[in-house]
């Protein structure tokens, strides 16, 4: 498995606009090796909130099929995607990571 996550510190009140950008089906949703989108949010600071999402794939070279895919590359080039300026945005980061170790729940 490999992740890759942004962490976006967001001004109040863009939560509503979160869940309807990121409830919506999306192209990824559809690329070989994709396995889920998460979207969590921190809501304990009085002055932001913490945004983490985070985007799974089966292994490493999924991911670098996508970023390297014509898709991929229209979205980032496309004044609606990527390089749109975001309403609210402080800060923004990016990790990513590879699976070590997942422990299930005992059934």
């Amino acid at each position: 498995m490999y992740v890759t996550t942004r962490v976006l510190k967001m001004e109040k009140g863009h939560k509503d606009s979160f869940i309807t950008r990121f409830n919506q089906p999306f192209v990824l949703q559809s690329f070989d090796g994709f396995v889920k989108r998460e979207v969590l949010i921190d809501e304990r600071n009085k002055t932001y909130d913490l945004y983490r999402i985070s985007v799974y794939f089966d292994s490493r070279q999924a991911y670098i099929n996508w970023e390297g895919s014509e898709t991929h590359k229209a979205m980032h080039q496309n004044s609606n995607g990527h390089k749109k300026e975001m309403p609210g945005l402080i800060e923004a980061s990016r990790e990513t990571f590879h699976e070590l170790v997942t422990l299930y729940k005992n059934e």
